[in-house]
């Protein structure tokens, strides 16, 4: 048993380094995520029929493809159509991980924010054009504020299935944790003890977020019923 702990510790700041980045690309990749399914919501639900067409199609294809295709089609793919390793050499590989991530969560995000706007009653755009708020008045002070307490807890697992899908970045080497963990394994040989760890820092992280949403729900007073 002391050999197990003992090749663990031996690497935690090599896995630690692996979970710095996954949190990073995390955080990222959340953020350019949801400015892209608020944007994409918004033309979703538009009346203008060029724009909702283009919300539909983002999400039909993104939501459509696995994540690891898309990965590969930006990573190896599309380089073949423009130079974009020399446009951002040396930072295509994450920006290619990032740029991938974020159009796929981008996309699940787009539905849940449609979703939680939707919800919202007529009623009460009515109410507020009537006092004579403008469309984006209206959807800034009074519909958004509200839609957003109900798409919390739906955010909050996309935000927890971002985490575990940044693993997928290690086909394209970008140094992640699960990523740390087989270069780890590679010299070790320590398949149980390394994989053992990296599945504890991946669940610590995935709890922790879990306790943050449990905040907000309270926070918000979000009714489950």
């Amino acid at each position: 048993m002391g050999s197990f702990f003992n090749v663990i510790w031996q690497n935690l700041p090599q896995l630690l380094y692996g979970a710095k980045l996954t949190l990073f690309f995390s955080v990222v990749v959340i953020i350019v995520a949801t400015i892209l399914g608020l944007i994409f919501a918004l033309l979703k639900i538009s009346h203008n029929p060029v724009f909702k067409k283009t919300g539909e199609v983002y999400v039909h294809i993104f939501r459509g493809l696995p994540l690891l295709v898309e990965i590969f089609y930006i990573y190896f793919a599309l380089p073949m159509i423009l130079p974009l390793h020399k446009w951002f050499h040396p930072y295509f590989t994450p920006i290619a991980g990032i740029l991938a991530l974020s159009l796929n969560e981008g996309a699940y995000i787009t539905e849940i924010i449609r979703a939680g706007i939707l919800s919202i009653g007529k009623g009460q755009t009515e109410a507020a054009y009537s006092i004579g708020m403008t469309k984006y008045q209206t959807m800034r002070y009074i519909i958004l504020p509200q839609a957003f307490k109900r798409m919390i807890p739906p955010l909050v697992n996309q935000f927890i299935q971002t985490i575990k899908d940044t693993s997928l970045l290690s086909v394209i080497s970008i140094s992640e944790l699960t990523r740390q963990g087989q270069i780890i394994i590679s010299t070790t040989f320590a398949s149980l003890q390394i994989w053992t760890a990296v599945a504890v820092i991946y669940l610590a992280m995935i709890f922790t977020l879990t306790g943050i949403s449990g905040y907000l729900e309270r926070r918000f007073k979000i009714d489950k019923r």
